[in-house]
């Protein structure tokens, strides 16, 4: 029974910093819309927009990443705790 109590605590610490993560890039993405926007339409910025572009889509992989893993402490979470609960109630 510990052994899943420590498990699920873990998982919750990962999650935590997973949302620390996922929250940083998030407002990082947001700041690169910010900056590409106003120059959207400048053909002289084109180059600038296409760098912006290229760290934006990088960033929002990321941000899949990030969700993709919460997802799976969501799934590993519930696994472990109906674990503890069949070992505790046997």
């Amino acid at each position: 029974m510990a052994k899943e109590l420590e498990t699920m605590r873990e998982i919750r610490n990962q999650q935590k910093n997973i949302r620390i993560s996922l929250q940083k890039r998030e407002e990082r993405n947001k700041e690169l819309r910010g900056q590409i926007t106003p120059i959207w339409t400048d053909p002289c910025k084109e180059y600038e927009v296409f760098m912006l572009s290229k760290e934006l889509f990088k960033g929002r992989e990321k941000v899949r990443g990030y969700q993709k893993a919460l997802r799976e402490f969501k799934v590993n979470l519930r696994e472990t705790n109906r674990s503890y609960d069949l070992n505790a109630r046997g």
